[in-house]
């Protein structure tokens, strides 16, 4: 197996006098096996030389592109790759496929007319297009295994088996534990340890090692990989050849060379006697068995080609709620992810079109009125050994309740209030089968209470004022963070009576934290949002503001209704002490008093119209 670099920089190509050894160009490696099978692993900017030179001396090319996600700088090659405006060429693209977006349409969507001249139309070449899951297929005489990586996007790494040897493509993965970047052992940790297993015994593992590891605090969530975490990985997995891949764009030649020692000293250092190499544009690798070794046969998994995962009853959902504003919101957005939608007018009618149906998702409501346990059962009872389980989810405005027997049946919990992009969220968590990282929190017991005792307020759209605006401006200062907020947790908002370090006057209450802090009596400190299962995929922490540390002390009135917050905020993990606990407790009863012995200076509603939104990030943060 010959393996060749044409692109090996990460994020965004950076060519020029400071990266020509080891390049500039974005990521794209050439594989060819013994039996001429070309595969290209991404397609980025490096991706136009090698198009040169394919169809400078091929005529017609043929050959396989896997993506592994399509972020730019691993797509951005391929409006420029010459093969593909051959008409007797034959390519097949692979790449992982999302819920609402297959990959032939999120290729396309970089060349869109507002984008690029040209339409993914326009290839010449003959294009097929092979959506990806987690499992195995075959290319030629190379097996390929496909195993999701940690990234913000839905990324896929490769491992190809041919020739007797074995590559493994791990691009832009990050360690499941942070602790793991600084080189800690990866064993504790159960998804570091599965992609462990997913490069054991390979010959050459290419690795993101954008990163050392006294960079990666500042860099927590992006996505990507240290050079201590590459080599412990390589270490654990008894990798025989290290190649550190996708280079910070910052790093040039002389930086890289230095990274190179330091992993030769860490593999040292732990006992790994691999080879560790940066990869280099140019540069040819030729794998080959190593005498009397034969490879331990790998599992079968399932096929990783067209979506098994989302086969089709797994995208239909069966729609039995009663509240015609929660129905309203979930049929939106289950029309915004394109999946099927029955719906059942009760429970006997429900009960039939799961029978006939055999829906993916069944929505139910948790009704004090009703019981459901009957119904759960019986749809449970549907379920068969060769398919996915019916996932059963119940809307309840309630903390999740354990107090049924059914309760153990029940899939997920879908918190209300929710907005419809955390509903989609939430939908696609499901098809996928897999754990949605954004928790909308409960109502507090006393929610109508509280919300009058809110109202009675009459500070709700006032104009900010000075006396809340010391308070969060001392905040900031006092724990050096560029956020501080005075917080109200309306029915369906949290709206900032006073805010600094964002221009923002208010966001959905399902992904404010602070809906989450007032169920408390104390303090709510998050040291790391993106850890979080609760806060990691929230929009706030994904998008702007980047939510990394919170800590939000509850405004508690005289009537013990807790009213919001008042919060601070990091763009970087962290905690408080046991003295700076105390002190934002002090700041929150200076809160406390502002809102209930003085009269709100006006009562003009704002006229702002500068909001989160579902539907997009906020500006960025005022610092």
């Amino acid at each position: 197996m010959q393996v060749t670099f044409w692109g090996t920089r990460g994020s965004i190509a950076k060519p020029g006098p400071r990266t020509v050894r080891f390049g500039g160009n974005t990521s794209c490696v050439e594989v060819r096996s013994e039996a001429g099978t070309l595969l290209l692993l991404d397609c980025g900017t490096g991706a136009h030389e090698l198009g040169q030179v394919l169809s400078g001396r091929e005529r017609p090319v043929d050959g396989h592109i896997l993506i592994s996600h399509t972020h730019w700088d691993h797509i951005q090659g391929l409006p420029f790759f010459a093969p593909m405006f051959q008409p007797e060429s034959s390519w097949h693209l692979y790449g992982p496929r999302g819920v609402d977006a297959s990959i032939s349409h999120s290729l396309a969507g970089q060349m869109q007319y507002t984008y690029f001249p040209v339409t993914i139309q326009d290839f010449g070449a003959t294009v097929e297009y092979h959506d990806l899951v987690e499992g195995t297929f075959e290319i030629g005489d190379i097996r390929v295994t496909t195993q999701y990586l940690n990234h913000p996007a839905l990324t896929l790494g490769y491992r190809l088996e041919a020739d007797g040897v074995t590559l493994v493509y791990s691009s832009d993965h990050e360690p499941h534990d942070r602790e793991c970047a600084a080189g800690r052992s990866l064993s504790a940790s159960r998804g570091d340890a599965r992609h462990v297993a997913f490069l054991r015994d390979a010959d050459l593992v290419i690795h993101d090692a954008q990163y050392l590891a006294e960079e990666y605090p500042a860099k927590l969530g992006w996505g990507h990989s240290t050079v201590e975490y590459a080599v412990e990985a390589a270490r654990t997995a008894h990798v025989r050849s290290l190649a550190l891949f996708h280079h910070d764009p910052n790093r040039n030649d002389d930086e890289v060379d230095a990274l190179v020692l330091r992993a030769h000293a860490l593999a040292a250092g732990s006992g790994y006697r691999g080879e560790v190499f940066a990869a280099a544009e140019g540069q040819t690798v030729r794998l080959t068995g190593r005498g009397g070794r034969r490879h331990q046969p790998r599992s079968q998994l399932a096929t990783a080609m067209q979506t098994p995962a989302l086969a089709d009853h797994a995208r239909t959902v069966l729609l039995a709620v009663h509240d015609c504003e929660i129905a309203a919101t979930l049929r939106s957005a289950a029309h915004a992810e394109s999946l099927e939608l029955l719906e059942a007018d009760n429970e006997e009618d429900a009960l039939e079109i799961s029978r006939a149906h055999v829906p993916g998702i069944v929505l139910l409501e948790d009704d004090p009125a009703r019981s459901i346990d009957e119904l759960i059962q019986a749809v449970r009872a549907l379920d068969q050994p060769h398919r996915e389980e019916t996932a059963i989810v119940v809307v309840t405005a309630k903390a999740p309740p354990a107090r049924r027997g059914a309760v153990t049946s029940v899939t997920d919990w879908l918190v209300w209030p929710s907005t419809a992009a955390h509903v989609r969220t939430k939908l696609r968590s499901w098809v996928l089968r897999r754990a949605c990282r954004w928790q909308v929190a409960p109502l507090p017991s006393d929610e109508p209470q509280r919300l009058e005792s809110l109202r009675r307020l009459g500070i709700l759209d006032t104009e900010p004022e000075e006396r809340f605006d010391r308070i969060t401006e001392l905040a900031c200062s006092t724990f050096d963070v560029p956020i501080a907020l005075v917080s109200l947790v309306d029915t369906d908002r949290q709206w900032f009576k006073s805010r600094q370090g964002i221009s923002a006057t208010e966001t959905p209450r399902d992904t404010a934290l602070c809906a989450h802090a007032i169920l408390h009596d104390d303090i709510l400190q998050v040291a790391d949002a993106l850890t979080d299962p609760r806060f990691a995929e929230n929009p706030l922490v994904l998008g702007s503001p980047r939510v990394r540390f919170y800590a939000g002390v509850p405004l508690k009135l005289s009537d013990g209704s807790r009213v919001g917050t008042l919060c601070v905020i990091d763009h970087t993990p962290r905690t408080l002490d046991g003295q700076q606990l105390e002190r934002l407790r002090q700041l929150g009863r200076l809160v406390e008093v502002e809102l209930e012995t003085h009269a709100p200076a006006t009562r003009q509603r704002s006229t702002s119209t500068d909001h989160f939104t579902a539907k997009g990030p906020p500006d960025a943060p005022e610092q």
